[in-house]
């Protein structure tokens, strides 16, 4: 294996931001953003109307904090809350952000000259969210194009493989569920990794990928929760208080500052500050009551794990329903684990690791990729090899229909980069066929006449399609009153168009696709004859199977 290029890797996190760069197969290096740490807290704040962040706003109250503001993509909120008042979240954001980017450079690792930049983001995000934070990003001076953004537990995934692969010498062949938790998102992602021996760079291909807002913000509240109700029983809370909302940051903040004492003792004191609220008795939180708020989500999360496992097996070809794998108890489906990788700050509490544990007996369980957990995700997005090698599970480009109408050229998105084929409620609950589709009415175009289906990378550019090695610039599609699009897990693609024809392809896995160097997509007949189309009548039955 050849020495490659240079790499940054810009994990801009819910609570903790990091930059990693790596130099061809030299190791990892963390870049120092914080003033005493390694990473710069994700936290803004107002004085007045001065807009600071990171550190500078360790002496602000804690009503004038703004935390986890990378949330506003999550929930698709346009302004976040702040000392009374609306603020602009993309303001917050960017600011942000473009302080990343100025520490970077005042260490020699400047954001702006990067050739192979990676920028992570949660699983569960989709094509709007990712161009939303890649169009801030821009906006910072980070230098964007369309192979910028990585999901953050793939990256995570990367950096452990990378990390057994060429500095142990391993030689890895199995699956390996990635179990990211971090301060806003729970990601979980499941990748079959393949390698020809020590030294080779290994094939890992994406098999599911899913994420919830279950993490570090949804502890702190419940551990906040706690932490009021102990103080209403000594008569003492927010509607009291002289500042309520102060109080309620303040206790918030006690959480936090709990949860990470626990992961390293067993009790913790809390003292809240009486120049602020007045003389408040002092709390002992323990990591048994921890533990406790902790468990319904840690409940919660064991279920998204055994659906990240049911939708694996939706993309190896396992041949059976949504609803059939849903039937399969956790006793079927830990055998498909072979590996465990615990990433994300939330990693840290010792309750994560032994949840994980105890769900796959049989599986290794690391909670180290070469560095600490909540620096998996970073160092894996400077990685300088894997991407080369790394399969997706759904299109990170666009598929467009156009035609002409009234002398113009008309165009469409039939399926937008990186959308979700499936939620993890739609596996949970055992729905018969996951998959993106888009019929008849929600099919973009003219009722009559025809256009063609485009492959467009996110950058803008159009690529050529490949069909049996036969090159074409788009398929030609009919329009017409019934019209089907559906692509499936296991990378199949149906379209039937208003003729009734019926297109079956396939696609092995979804390549990165790289703009205009990428050539083509690569597809082949999903059947060896012409399919019968069943008629109108029967295809409106409940009862009436896909197209095979």
């Amino acid at each position: 294996m050849g020495v490659h290029g240079h790499a940054v890797g810009v994990d801009f996190g819910t609570s903790t931001s990091l930059v990693a760069a790596r130099a061809g197969r030299l190791p990892v290096e963390v870049v120092p953003l914080g003033r005493t740490t390694r990473s710069f807290p994700s936290i803004a704040g107002f004085r007045g109307e001065q807009l600071l962040v990171g550190e500078d706003t360790d002496d602000l109250s804690g009503d004038a904090v703004i935390r986890s503001a990378k949330r506003a993509i999550t929930q698709n909120l346009e302004t976040l809350s702040v000392a009374g008042r609306r603020i602009p979240a993309d303001e917050v954001i960017t600011a942000l952000l473009a302080e990343i980017g100025r520490r970077a450079e005042a260490v020699d690792q400047p954001l702006s000259m990067a050739r192979d930049l990676r920028l992570g983001c949660p699983a569960m995000w989709d094509g709007a969210q990712r161009q939303r934070l890649l169009g801030l990003a821009e906006k910072a001076g980070f230098p964007i194009d369309e192979t910028t953004l990585v999901d953050e537990p793939i990256a995570a995934g990367i950096a452990w493989v990378m990390n057994r692969s060429l500095f142990y010498g391993e030689r890895l062949e199995g699956r390996l569920l990635v179990f990211d938790m971090g301060g806003g998102t729970l990601d979980i992602a499941v990748l079959d990794v393949l390698s020809d021996g020590p030294g080779t760079e290994p094939e890992i291909s994406v098999l599911s990928a899913l994420g919830a807002e279950l993490a570090g913000d949804k502890l702190d509240q419940a551990i906040a929760g706690d932490l009021t109700s102990d103080l209403a029983a000594q008569g003492h809370s927010s509607s009291s208080a002289r500042r309520p909302e102060l109080f309620t940051a303040l206790v918030l903040r006690a959480a936090r500052d709990a949860k990470i004492a626990l992961s390293q003792r067993a009790e913790h004191r809390i003292m809240l500050p009486s120049r602020q609220l007045g003389q408040l008795p002092m709390l002992t939180y323990t990591r048994e009551k921890l533990e406790e708020a902790f468990r319904p989500q840690m409940d919660i999360a064991e279920a998204l794990v055994w659906a990240a496992l049911r939708a694996s097996r939706l993309t190896v070809r396992d041949n059976r329903s949504a609803a059939d794998l849903r039937v399969l108890t956790p006793e079927a489906l830990r055998g498909d684990v072979d590996y465990v990788l615990l990433a994300g700050g939330m990693s840290r509490i010792p309750y994560v690791e032994r949840r994980l544990g105890a769900l796959f007996p049989g599986a290794q369980v690391f909670d180290n990729a070469g560095v600490q957990p909540d620096e998996a995700i970073v160092a894996g997005l400077a990685d300088t090899i894997s991407y080369r090698r790394l399969n997706l599970h759904r299109p990170g480009f666009d598929f467009i229909i156009e035609w002409e109408e009234g002398g113009q050229l008309r165009q469409e998105i039939l399926y937008p980069a990186h959308t979700p084929f499936y939620s993890p409620q739609q596996v949970l609950s055992g729905q018969s066929d996951l998959g993106f589709a888009r019929h008849d009415r929600d099919f973009p175009g003219p009722r009559s006449g025809s256009g063609r289906l485009r492959v467009r990378s996110t950058s803008g550019e159009y690529l050529g399609l490949a069909v049996d090695n036969q090159t074409m610039d788009g398929l030609v599609v009919r329009f017409g009153n019934r019209m089907d699009f559906k692509l499936y897990c296991d990378g199949r693609i149906l379209i039937r168009d208003g003729s009734g024809r019926a297109l079956h392809m396939r696609v092995d896995r979804w390549p990165v696709i790289r703009g205009r160097d990428s050539g083509r997509l690569q597809l082949r007949s999903a059947v060896d004859r012409e399919p019968i189309v069943p008629t109108g009548w029967y295809m409106d039955k409940e009862y009436a199977p896909p197209i095979r």
